[in-house]
């Protein structure tokens, strides 16, 4: 599982501009212009497409989209 780009691929969705000109390693939102409507929107597309669920509490912790990746590859192992 290449979960970076399957999420990069999830992301491209959501965003008006292609993702490789995100840097993963910078903060999320401010980097993806996406709001917190869209941010809910787009958990919920990678809960179904990874088969896992992200506690609201969890998503304090997404700061960039490394942190993102970071925890999908935890969670689905």
């Amino acid at each position: 599982m290449n979960a970076k780009q399957e999420f990069l691929d999830i992301l491209q969705d959501y965003v008006d501009f292609p993702v490789n000109e995100i840097h993963t390693d910078e903060p999320f939102r401010a980097s993806s212009v996406v709001d917190s409507f869209v941010f809910i929107e787009m958990i919920s597309a990678v809960e179904d497409h990874f088969g896992i669920r992200i506690p609201n509490s969890d998503l304090v912790g997404f700061k960039t989209v490394d942190d993102i990746v970071g925890y999908i590859e935890r969670k689905a192992a």
